[in-house]
């Protein structure tokens, strides 16, 4: 320091002129330069193939694939900690917009069995990333533990659904105090980063421990698996409201948790995880159950592959099975070994008839997508995603 304080004026003079010579030979060569701050995120081009984009929860990641090739093209970042885990669930694609929709939901924030459950949890977050290259352009913060996300078809309405960790434990009998919310975001522009303006969702209590939510016919209606309270709720998203729960199977407990709607919106599938069932019902006011179908094991989300067929993943063992609707006879079905696909928790169709699973893993290693043969369920390729995979949404080439 006291060298430093005795430098003369004419030292001070030279040190800045060699300071100014060096930045002016770095301003000539910073063509030739690599930029300071250079973007490191993989750009995603899909070059007329079908992708697909997976949200790992336990990795904090969404790995796209390139669903024709079988590969992945890579795996970027999600989230907005730093350090806990964000857990981001169903990667929603909005093609309108450019952008996928996750949700964001903290699932090791929840309080242990000795904090006080006075107040909800850590709140959750909708955010909105590019689907070039995954980039945030827009976020919203909803309530704790959004755990499913629905997109209207138009693309003009994304619903939220929460499974709130700290209602789910409240002792009270009063199950109105103990239902979590469905959020309703109309402003998806504003969301997706591309208009100003306001993007506060419309809230409305569902039920208990909800497990996924789907939309119906039109704008008018949406779906909630009620797990907690073994119900089928139709939502009427002018309120947002409850306008009917209707029995989620015939069995004494069925415990319903992954749903899913045929393509025109007019049917639905409703897994019970405790019945080992899954229950086809109408989207009509209110629902009507047409067909049941039980399976070994436990179902988790079905896909159509045919307008009279569908595929359910089991788990517990791991496998799948072809469903025929109308009568709920299991028509064919297959086992897989850990190796091949281990917990398959969603079967996934494309338009050209290609059959998909995302296969969860242990949730302590990497889990995997696996392209099946519609008919006999037969692995025929495989690709390694992150840890905990949630749902596989595709981008398909534009007809």
């Amino acid at each position: 320091m006291h060298h430093l304080a005795k430098v003369s004026g004419l030292s001070i003079r030279v040190l800045f002129l060699l300071a100014a010579a060096c930045g002016s030979r770095n301003a000539a060569s910073s063509d030739d330069d690599p930029p300071a701050f250079p973007d490191e995120r993989v750009h995603f081009d899909a070059g007329g193939h079908v992708l697909g984009y997976v949200a790992n929860r336990l990795s904090d990641t969404i790995t796209v694939i390139d669903l024709d090739a079988m590969a992945v093209l890579g795996e970027s970042p999600v989230g907005r900690d730093p350090v806990d885990i964000d857990g981001p669930r169903h990667a929603t694609i909005d093609r309108q917009r450019g952008v996928v929709y996750v949700t964001l939901s903290y699932p090791l924030s929840a309080p242990g069995p000795h904090e006080a459950m006075t107040s909800s949890d850590r709140p959750g977050y909708i955010q909105a990333l590019s689907l070039s290259e995954l980039a945030p352009v827009g976020e919203l913060r909803v309530d704790p533990g959004p755990v499913d996300l629905a997109l209207l078809p138009d693309q003009s309405q994304l619903a939220v659904l929460h499974d709130d960790p700290v209602l789910d434990v409240e002792v009270t009998l009063d199950a109105g105090a103990r239902r979590s919310e469905i959020a309703l975001i109309d402003s998806l522009d504003s969301l997706a980063g591309i208009a100003d303006g306001g993007t506060d969702p419309r809230f409305g209590a569902v039920c208990i421990a909800p497990g996924a939510v789907v939309y119906g016919k039109d704008k008018a209606r949406a779906y909630v698996a009620c797990t907690g309270e073994d119900t089928l709720a139709v939502v009427d998203t002018g309120g947002p409201s409850v306008l009917f729960r209707v029995p989620a199977g015939p069995g004494k407990v069925n415990k319903p948790f992954a749903l899913t709607a045929d393509d025109a919106g007019a049917r639905l599938l409703l897994s019970n995880q405790v019945a080992g069932t899954v229950a086809l019902f109408t989207t009509d006011d209110p629902p009507a159950m047409l067909s049941v179908a039980t399976v070994t094991g436990v179902p988790f989300f079905s896909a159509w592959i045919s307008d009279s067929q569908f595929v359910v993943p089991i788990q517990g063992p791991s496998g799948a099975a072809v469903v025929d609707a109308a009568s709920g006879t299991v028509l064919s079905s297959a086992t897989y070994s850990d190796d091949d696909c281990n917990n398959p928790s969603e079967a996934r169709a494309v338009a050209d008839g290609r059959l998909f699973l995302v296969c969860e893993g242990d949730h302590y290693g990497a889990g995997s997508v696996v392209q099946v043969d519609p008919a006999t369920l037969a692995i025929q390729a495989k690709v390694t995603v992150g840890i905990y995979p949630d749902r596989l949404a595709v981008l398909e080439p534009r007809r």
